[in-house]
C-alpha cells in the first residue's frame, strides 16, 4: 500500500489533500503560519475529521488547491496559499466554517452552537475584526516556537536510572497511551480504552515512526514522559506533538532531555529546523501544570516565532 493509500485509509482522500497542501504553503513561506503534517495526522487520531463533510478546498479550474477550511470539532480552520491569502479570502473560508457549523448543530436537533477560532499577534487585522465580531478572547493563549537544528545542540542529562527509548510498536500502545493519558488528564482522552484506541490510530498514520515516538523510562520500568516527534521530509522540518510528562516524574528535568533527545533525532534524520506550541495560562489562576511546558522549550534553544490566541462566541441557529 502506497502513501497516498494509506492516508485515504486512515483520514480520507480530504486528509491526503489537506497534507500535500499545508506542504506547499510551508515551502513557500517556511515560516508562515501553517500546520505542520504531523499537526493534521495527530488532530486525525480520534475520528472526527473523518466526516468529509468537515473538510472543503478551494481549487483553480487547473487543480491547484487556494484555500483550505474544516471543522476540528467546534473550530473553524482557515488556511490560504500565500498567493490567496486575502481578507476577502479568509471571510470567504470562514462564511463556509460557520454554514458547517450550524447545519450540523440543526442536525443535531439542538439550537445554538459553540464556535472556536485562533488568531496571531502577527495577524492584528484578524485579532481585530474577531474582537469587533464580538468573540471572546481566552485568558490561555498559546506560543509557536521554532529552532533551527544547525545551532549547538547539548546531549540529554537524565537523573540516573533513567533511560530514553523509542516505542516498540504496536505491542506497546497500550503502555504508550497510558502514559500520554495521564501526563495530559483532564485533557485529552478520559479513558485508557480511548486513548489506547487513539494511539493505535496514531501509528497508523504513514508518517508515523515509532523510532520517534519517545519515552522516558524510570529506574522500575514506568514510562515517564513521552513525546512524537514527526518529519516533514520536503520541508526538511520537524515538529514535536505531543510532549508530557507524568504528574509524579515533573521538574526532575524529563522533558528537557527529552526534548533534546527528541532534536537530536531529528538532525540525523536530516531536518533543518524544528516547531513546537507551548501553552501559556494568561491570566487563569488555575492554570494546569504542563503550562510550564513554555520554559522547556525556551531552555533548549527554541525561539519564539508567534502567539496565538484563541476566541469562542456562541451562535443562535435561527440567525
Amino acid at each position: 500500500m502506497n502513501t497516498e493509500q494509506q492516508l485515504a485509509r486512515n483520514g480520507g482522500k480530504a486528509l491526503v489533500e489537506a497534507l500535500n497542501f499545508v506542504t506547499i504553503c510551508r515551502t513557500l513561506d517556511p515560516l508562515g503560519n501553517y500546520l505542520h503534517i504531523g499537526d493534521l495526522q495527530w488532530w486525525c487520531r480520534d475520528g472526527s475529521l473523518d466526516d468529509q463533510q468537515n473538510w472543503h478546498f478551494w481549487s483553480q479550474e487547473n487543480g491547484k488547491i487556494l484555500a483550505l477550511g474544516f471543522i476540528n470539532g467546534n473550530e473553524i480552520v482557515c488556511l490560504l496559499h500565500p498567493d490567496f491569502r486575502t481578507r476577502e479570502h479568509y471571510l470567504m473560508v470562514r462564511q463556509w466554517g460557520l454554514q458547517r457549523l450550524k447545519e450540523r448543530t440543526r442536525q443535531q436537533g439542538e439550537n445554538q452552537y459553540e464556535v472556536w477560532e485562533e488568531a496571531a499577534d502577527d495577524d492584528p487585522e484578524t485579532v481585530s475584526f474577531l474582537e469587533h465580531e464580538g468573540y471572546e478572547r481566552r485568558e490561555m493563549y498559546f506560543h509557536c516556537y521554532h529552532r533551527f537544528l544547525a545551532d549547538p545542540l547539548p546531549m540529554p542529562v537524565l537523573p540516573e536510572g533513567f533511560t530514553i527509548r523509542p516505542v516498540a510498536g504496536e505491542a506497546e500502545a497500550e503502555m504508550r497511551a497510558a502514559l500520554q493519558r495521564d501526563a495530559f488528564f483532564p485533557k485529552g482522552s478520559k479513558t485508557y480504552k480511548e486513548g489506547t484506541l487513539r494511539q493505535l490510530a496514531v501509528m497508523k498514520m504513514p508518517h508515523y515512526d515509532s523510532q520517534l515516538d519517545l519515552m522516558v523510562m524510570a529506574p522500575d520500568g514506568t514510562p515517564a514522559a513521552g513525546c512524537i516527534c514527526w518529519e516533514d521530509p520536503v520541508n526538511r522540518v520537524g515538529l514535536f506533538e505531543p510532549v508530557g510528562t507524568r504528574p509524579q516524574f515533573r521538574r526532575q528535568g524529563l522533558a528537557t532531555a527529552l526534548t533534546l533527545g527528541g532534536l537530536q533525532h531529528l538532525r540525523e534524520r536530516g531536518m533543518q529546523a524544528a516547531l513546537v506550541i507551548g501553552t501559556h495560562p494568561g491570566q487563569e489562576k488555575n492554570s494546569t501544570e504542563f503550562t510550564s511546558s513554555r520554559f522547556v522549550y525556551e531552555a533548549v534553544g527554541f525561539q519564539l516565532l508567534r502567539r496565538i490566541y484563541t476566541y469562542h462566541k456562541v451562535f443562535a441557529t435561527a440567525i
